[in-house]
């Protein structure tokens, strides 16, 4: 997977690794192993993920938290009402570590309408109770795009003081989000890759140029402009997402350069050529296509 990160120009990941009572935390250790495996050209950043819940497998909450104590840089949550059937209990329980370890919390939230409105208000309630601002980001939350223009209005602009981020993937048959509003409310947006050849789905390939065409068709954009903040969002604006100061050509920055046969940037985007050269710290991992690490 790594590897095809690589190839695709991807060189800073925060990859969310399973966290069960039959793995423990192995998974961590065996992701920390293939990025070390390749010079660490892809930076990678964990989150402790709760596959199969939290609260209903006693035991997760404590992986969790060993977890957090051994360098994850967050802990997931995962559809705190629907899956546990406790978000109260859940959210309460993730941010108790959270706040105590100084870790980021990561809720993968799919219930859709008023369900997953309810839980991002409790979400918001806990981030500003605890101090947390900045370090909370809902993964999905398809709701957000099928409530009510009013009920949206609100959530976004309390999603924006809290600092709470957001990632998507876009799915195809997914409501759009109000990206105009959350852009304007201080909402940060990110794009992540996932159904990559997994129990999901057979058509993911890792490719978060991909994803950024599929976010700019779902919510049709058109316009130059439109399709350069869809690129941004892949690149420049997903900062903040592997907790890097800045991700752009300017002095300071790390070394990671990416190249394409493209006209400009929506060019690239609408085209999505290979990547014909990749540096990841100075050091060249791709070119002309072809891996070198």
């Amino acid at each position: 997977m790594l590897r095809e990160f690589l190839r695709h120009g991807t060189t800073a990941t925060r990859t969310h690794v399973d966290v069960d009572l039959g793995v423990g935390l192995r998974g961590i250790a065996n992701v920390r192993e293939a990025a070390a495996a390749l010079g660490d050209a892809v930076q990678v950043e964990i989150v402790a993920f709760p596959q199969d819940g939290v609260l209903r497998r006693p035991g997760v909450l404590e992986l969790l938290d060993q977890a957090a104590a051994e360098g994850a840089t967050s802990i997931g949550g995962l559809d705190p009402a629907s899956i546990d059937r406790d978000p109260v209990g859940q959210l309460d329980a993730l941010f108790e570590i959270a706040g105590r370890r100084g870790v980021g919390i990561d809720i993968h939230l799919h219930d859709g309408g008023e369900l997953g409105a309810f839980q991002y208000e409790l979400i918001i309630e806990r981030t500003r109770g605890t101090g947390l601002q900045g370090k909370v980001n809902v993964s999905h939350g398809f709701a957000l795009g099928e409530l009510t223009p009013t009920r949206q209005a609100q959530l976004v602009e309390q999603l924006g003081a809290a600092g709470i981020s957001w990632t998507t993937v876009s799915p195809v048959r997914s409501a759009p989000l109000p990206w105009r509003a959350m852009q304007d409310a201080g909402v940060a947006v990110g794009l992540g890759t996932d159904g990559i050849r997994d129990l999901w789905s057979p058509y993911g390939d890792g490719d978060l140029l991909q994803i950024a065409r599929g976010f700019a068709r779902l919510h049709g954009l058109r316009t130059d402009e439109e399709l350069a903040y869809a690129v941004e969002l892949a690149t420049t604006a997903a900062a903040p997402f592997v907790h890097r100061d800045s991700h752009t050509l300017t002095p300071g920055s790390r070394a990671d350069v990416v190249l394409l046969d493209a006209e400009n940037a929506p060019d690239a985007l609408v085209r999505a050529p290979h990547r014909e050269t990749v540096l990841a710290g100075g050091r060249l991992v791709v070119h002309n296509g072809e891996l070198l690490v």
